[in-house]
């Protein structure tokens, strides 16, 4: 399983390298100040070790935690339903509802953010000349995503970093789907 992982990562990597000789980092790089301060930008490159690992922490707890707030939702809808006598099955319908109808906004925001840490760390490793299957923002992107979607999550990068809500994780490396015709 770990030799098909790093497969998959080394086929996004070699699929993605074009973009990484074009410029893409410093192009990134100005997208992200539209959003962070340059102090906050330069304080991830100012630390000797790289940031790319925090990142990509945040940004896997950020996604759960999205998933966490549908559930909190379904629930209170649940909850509230029962006070004011709403049988359990007409509840249950209710609040597992109220769990998976995305929060248009919320969800959006989430999913940029999430998006942008990860960006973030890519461009961090592209920056310190790494090796970009190294990097764990760029590993994570790979495993859950088939290599042309890592793609255009990167080109994405280089316009307005809101577009990056437009890709909502998939998770299919975790799901069990390597086929080749979904890398």
């Amino acid at each position: 399983m770990e030799e098909k992982r790093r497969e998959r990562v080394k086929a996004a990597a070699d699929y993605c390298s074009s973009l990484f000789a074009e410029g893409w980092a410093d192009t990134v790089a100005d997208r992200a100040t539209d959003y962070v301060s340059q102090d906050t930008w330069d304080r991830l490159f100012r630390g000797r070790s790289n940031q790319c690992k925090a990142l990509a922490r945040v940004a896997q707890r950020v996604l759960m935690v999205k998933g966490q707030l549908h559930t909190w939702i379904g629930r209170l809808a649940a909850w509230l339903l029962s006070l004011i006598g709403v049988d359990t099955t007409a509840g249950k319908f209710a609040g597992e509802l109220a769990s998976n109808i995305p929060i248009a906004y919320v969800d959006v925001k989430i999913i940029a953010v999430a998006r942008g840490l990860q960006v973030s760390g890519i461009v961090l490793c592209v920056f310190r000349d790494e090796d970009i299957t190294r990097c764990q923002c760029f590993i994570d992107l790979a495993l859950a995503e088939v290599r042309t979607r890592v793609k255009k999550i990167l080109a994405a990068a280089m316009d307005d970093w809101v577009n990056l809500a437009v890709f909502p994780p998939r998770n299919l490396f975790e799901a069990g789907d390597t086929s080749d015709e979904r890398r």
